[in-house]
């Protein structure tokens, strides 16, 4: 990555590189990454520091609960129902983020091809670990958001 700036932040010890298209979240386990980023999407609130100031965050010009279809976020951890299936689970999170059946479907469609998953049928718990990543990554895409943030992949 041919990094433009790139920023230290010494209070959480890691290290933000980005260009015009993607950046890089780097730094020790423990140093606050994954609380930064769920943060960013708006799974966890700021909170105040020594002086009793809590920061914004705004990402694309929004508030973090506003976000709705602007972000796409694939957790480091498999966040699936495993009693589902890979049409149930992707039209589940479609659903979520209020789109239509017939565009669930087409994205869907779309995706699995993309993906390389086959037997949308399957039940998650039958996939492997790869194959469930897959899907994950899937339903980040499914809403064709303008920010993708994926958690770590090499867990």
């Amino acid at each position: 990555m041919a990094c433009k700036k790139i920023f230290h932040i010494d209070k959480f010890n890691y290290f933000i590189l980005f260009d015009e298209f993607s950046f890089a979240l780097l730094g020790p386990s423990g140093c606050g990454k994954t609380s930064l980023i769920r943060t960013i999407v708006g799974r966890l609130h700021p909170v105040a520091n020594h002086d009793g100031k809590c920061g914004n965050i705004s990402v694309l010009g929004k508030h973090p609960h506003a976000f709705g279809r602007l972000v796409g976020f694939m957790p480091q951890e498999i966040a699936l129902h495993s009693t589902n299936t890979m049409d149930e689970e992707i039209f589940f999170y479609g659903r979520l983020a209020n789109m239509s059946s017939e565009n669930i479907e087409q994205r869907c469609q779309f995706l699995i091809n993309l993906l390389e998953l086959t037997n949308r049928q399957k039940k998650i718990h039958k996939l492997s670990g790869g194959q469930q990543r897959r899907v994950s990554f899937a339903i980040a895409l499914l809403h064709q958001p303008k920010l993708l943030i994926l958690g770590s992949l090499n867990s």
